[in-house]
């Protein structure tokens, strides 16, 4: 280990468990001891997790304590069910959030609940940032797999996530951790306080938690392979590549490319060797500042009413960095302007058609002279939250509570240009001493040289500039009550439980943009118009679970669960219903099987209504300028047909760039989203082989009107066909979403919004495995000890999805696969292995994460990387317990210091895709925990 990074882990005092949580299915299979099992809240009525109808993965309090981890978003990430989404890594786009995306559904398809309720939401399509969850708080984590709207409501198609915090707490707990990258950069620290006690002889208890968190920044220019922007070569092999817009201005005159020279010259322009590469200014590792503040009470007046009460209050600072502005469009220079050479004032003169003295010109410039673009995100939630619950007669018990939660954002943008200025600045004439001026001298107008790497004076840079404030708002409430009885009656097999209830819900977004940004004026961060809306659900529900038969022949256990939740929206979606129904089912009591089918809604997010549009820059391409565009008949008509003309078919109309300025935004005529789920499984534990536990679970769902944009991708392969099909346009009606630039033909603003597309199937199996084996030797005095491992992971059989509901032809099937299309790898095999040893007051643990190889998902293009292997990644932990009161531990994320795969046209940012492979490198980690 690098002598500095041994200096600054030993000064701190504190000390990183093991990597990666496992998820045991149940505790009771380690020592044989149902004392141990975990009660998870599935659904309202508790049962152990290992006789729930649907598939269940806890991360407990203990593998909570080994994983180290500072952010909750790297504890969630690790488990096989889980596509990793937006991460630290996410700087474009990214924003500084951190999402759960179970099964590679979308994060808004995966509710995330803290101790079984809603929480705070970071933005208007309703999603939880992971950062805003106390990490330190939480004492178990419970997954419950497949639609679950039912139990929860809307959103919870793929799942849900529930975070269960630490009750009754007593005493001090503080916690101190750090991770720093072997490069020396990255630094991760966080520190906790935890203080809670006892009231009015036990009836009470009162809690209250501090964490603070800071994250270092790590630029893309840190790293030899995220350095360099790279693009596919053609030949096989990676060159280096970037964007279209230069520092010395790339211009296009009747379809042919040119550049400036810094004397104010021109020559042709090559995207092979003069595209800018812009990786350096991006970050890596986006910095982060954090404070989290939370409260939680309750008082038991009597055994019919327990007050309660919680609030949280969450600061979260974020800042992206992107390089410096590209500036893009048609514009009017003038043809005699100083800053040119004669031979550049020749060739505009050439193009003054009308002999006014300037030249239309599309122009890619980058403003490398205003410096980087900065988003500072300023986060500010809190929620609150009042109860009470209590015993009504006998079994009868209930629960009601009321919340609110707000979270304002506030964002400020340098970098950013404005167009108009620019476009001020361009037209210029002589005063009558000689000397180049503004033609519009309002606002203090300052010429502007941009022919030429480096030639925009101060004062120019000055005037063109336009700092950006955006605020945006999110506000929910809920008020819901629920009757339970556990012992509704008993058939002969066990208590029936049943829970019944009401909820009202009410969701409110607004986001109020810059009004030059919302005018369009601005260049730079993406433009977007604003928001403002909102819509409230009242719902009725209901739970049953009902043990038929018991210890019977051939019927060790007979259980049935169901559910229902009638939904009316204040939208279009109005009157919906939801259900569900599982058996559990043990022949005997070593072998049990388990099935489940819901429905499940996600009505439409206020950002999914409302948004309006905003820019968007996805990676895509545009085959007007492929080689088929000068030899397939079919595809030269389309590109003709569509403004391209005949001599700039096949030449690069995108200047090297591999992204299409396209236009995103709202629907307030979206309808609902429903699913169909099915889950059947076998859970193993027998009996004559004692710490063993095998559960298997398939999994099947399917989702029709998936609110989704087609994706600008899809939109141009509607238009224009692909070689598979001989470039035949599926549907030119889709050509009238993809407007062109009429100087450079390249296409500027499509149309990608969202609508109810065609769907999404899929399918796979989940598996995990547990053993331990008792030892008999110990360490520091102990004379035992325990050897346990774990295997969980899923297989994905099937992900397809239907971009655009009207051309079936159109569909991806995404398992294995990963690119321009499906997004995110889909590997079919995830794997999440651990190997621990403990004794006394030692745990070291091994764990293993494996990916298999997937394939890119564009079978009509030949990219450099058409495959990505198989990725393996080790992570070691040590913990010492060297007293009840005190805890120390340390360990070394990615053992073997495996980079992550690289690639070219086909990445998503960072040459990779970021939030699934490890870019920073093996790090080391430190945590310290003190109870008093």
């Amino acid at each position: 280990m690098p002598s500095h990074i041994l200096r600054r882990l030993s000064a701190s005092t504190i000390l990183l468990g093991l990597a990666t949580p496992a998820f045991a299915q149940t505790s009771a299979a380690d020592d044989g001891a149902t004392s141990d099992t975990i009660v998870v809240t599935g659904s309202r009525i508790a049962r152990p997790d290992l006789q729930q109808a649907s598939p269940i993965a806890i991360v407990s309090a203990q593998e909570l304590k080994l994983s180290g981890k500072v952010n909750v978003e790297s504890i969630i990430n690790d488990l096989p069910q889980l596509i990793p989404s937006t991460t630290a890594a996410s700087n474009n786009p990214g924003g500084g959030v951190s999402t759960a995306d179970l099964r590679g559904l979308g994060a808004n398809r995966t509710l995330v609940l803290v101790d079984g309720r809603r929480y705070v939401s970071y933005d208007s399509n309703q999603i939880v940032d992971l950062n805003t969850v106390p990490a330190g708080l939480i004492d178990h984590v419970e997954v419950v797999s497949g639609g679950r709207s039912a139990v929860y409501g809307s959103d919870a198609i793929a799942g849900v996530i529930n975070f269960v915090t630490k009750r009754d707490f007593s005493g001090v707990e503080a916690n101190a951790n750090y991770r720093i990258n072997q490069a020396g950069d990255g630094g991760t620290f966080n520190t906790n306080l935890l203080m809670g006690g006892n009231f009015a002889d036990g009836r009470g208890n009162a809690t209250f938690y501090i964490d603070y968190t800071k994250r270092d920044a790590v630029q893309q220019s840190a790293r030899s392979y995220t350095k360099q922007a790279y693009t596919d070569d053609g030949d096989g092999g990676l060159a280096a590549g970037g964007s279209g817009s230069i520092p010395g201005t790339r211009f296009a005159l009747s379809g042919t490319q040119y550049k400036f020279n810094q004397d104010g010259s021109y020559s042709a322009y090559d995207a092979t060797t003069d595209a800018y590469n812009y990786a350096p200014d991006n970050y890596l590792q986006v910095p982060q500042k954090r404070i989290l503040l939370s409260a939680q009470t309750h008082y038991d007046v009597n055994d019919h009413l327990t007050v309660y009460a919680e609030g949280q209050f969450i600061n979260n600072r974020v800042k992206n960095r992107l390089a410096s502005t590209p500036f893009t469009g048609s514009v009017s220079l003038d043809v005699d302007s100083s800053f040119l050479s004669p031979e550049s004032q020749a060739l505009l003169s050439a193009a003054d058609t009308d002999g006014d003295g300037y030249a239309t010109a599309a122009i890619y410039r980058r403003l490398n002279e205003v410096g980087a673009r900065i988003s500072n995100v300023d986060n500010t939630a809190y929620r609150t939250l009042i109860g009470a619950k209590g015993q009504i007669a006998g079994d009868w018990n209930y629960d009601g509570y009321y919340s609110y939660s707000r979270t304002k954002q506030v964002e400020t943008q340098t970098g950013n240009v404005s167009r108009s200025r620019v476009e001020q600045a361009l037209k210029t004439t002589y005063d009558s001493d000689g000397n180049l001026v503004c033609s519009d001298t309002s606002n203090g107008c300052v010429p502007l040289n941009i022919f030429g790497e480096g030639n925009i004076s101060s004062e120019a840079a000055a005037f063109i500039s336009i700092p950006v404030k955006n605020v945006s708002t999110v506000t929910e409430q809920v008020a819901s009550f629920a009757v339970t009885n556990g012992n509704l009656f008993d058939l002969g097999a066990g208590p029936a439980g049943i829970a019944f209830g009401a909820e009202y819900r009410s969701e409110h977004g607004s986001y109020d943009p810059d009004y030059a940004l919302s005018s369009g004026d601005v260049v730079g961060f993406n433009a977007g118009e604003g928001l403002s809306g909102g819509y409230n659900v009242k719902e009725l529900f209901a739970e049953i679970d009902v043990p038929l038969l018991a210890d019977l022949p051939l019927v060790h256990k007979l259980d049935f669960n169901g559910a229902y939740r009638f939904s009316h929206y204040s939208t279009a979606a109005k009157n919906v219903g939801t259900f569900s129904a599982g058996l559990i089912y043990a022949p005997i009591k070593d072998v049990t099987f388990r099935g489940q089918y819901s429905r499940a809604v996600r009505a439409p997010t206020v950002a999914d209504l409302y948004s309006g549009q905003s820019q968007d820059f996805p990676t895509a391409n545009d085959p007007c300028s492929t080689e088929d565009a000068t030899t397939n008949a079919s595809l030269a008509a389309s590109c003709v047909a569509t403004g391209v003309p005949s001599s700039a078919l096949g030449t690069d109309i995108n200047g090297g760039s591999s992204q299409i300025d396209s236009i995103t935004g709202g629907n307030p005529n979206l309808r609902e989203e429903k699913s169909d789920t099915w889950t059947a499984g076998v859970v193993l534990q027998p009996s004559f082989l004692p710490r063993f536990s095998l559960t298997v679970d398939y999994y099947h769902i399917k989702i029709d009107n998936y609110i989704s944009t087609p994706g600008t991708a899809n939109i141009i392969k509607a238009c224009y066909g692909d070689q598979s099909n001989g470039w035949t346009p599926y549907d030119s009606s889709y050509c009238s979403l993809l407007p062109r630039n009429e100087n450079s033909y390249a296409i500027e603003g499509a149309e990608n919004l969202l609508s109810n597309t065609g769907g999404l199937k899929t399918e796979g199996v989940d598996f995990e495995m547990n053993y331990s084996l008792p030892l008999n030797f110990g360490v520091f005095g102990a004379k035992t000890g325990k050897l346990s491992f774990r295997v969980a992971g899923t297989r994905l059989i099937r992900y397809d999805l239907n971009p655009v509901a009207a051309i079936p032809e159109l569909n991806q099937s995404c398992a294995g696969r990963f690119g321009v299309y499906c997004g995110d790898p889909y590997s079919k095999l995830r794997l999440n292995n651990r190997i621990t040893w403990s004794s006394g007051p030692i745990t070291l643990g091994l764990t293993h994460r494996y990916l298999s190889s997937v394939r890119d998902d564009d079978d009509t293009t030949t990219y450099t990387v058409e495959k990505i292997k198989a990725y393996n990644l080790f992570d070691l932990g040590l913990q010492v317990q060297a007293t009840e009161t005190f805890g120390w531990s340390l360990g070394m994320n990615n053992m073997f210091n495996k980079k992550p795969p690289i690639m070219g046209d086909n990445q998503q940012q960072s040459n990779t895709y970021p939030s699934t492979y490890d870019v920073y490198g093996r790090a080391f980690f430190v945590n310290a925990s003190v109870k008093f």
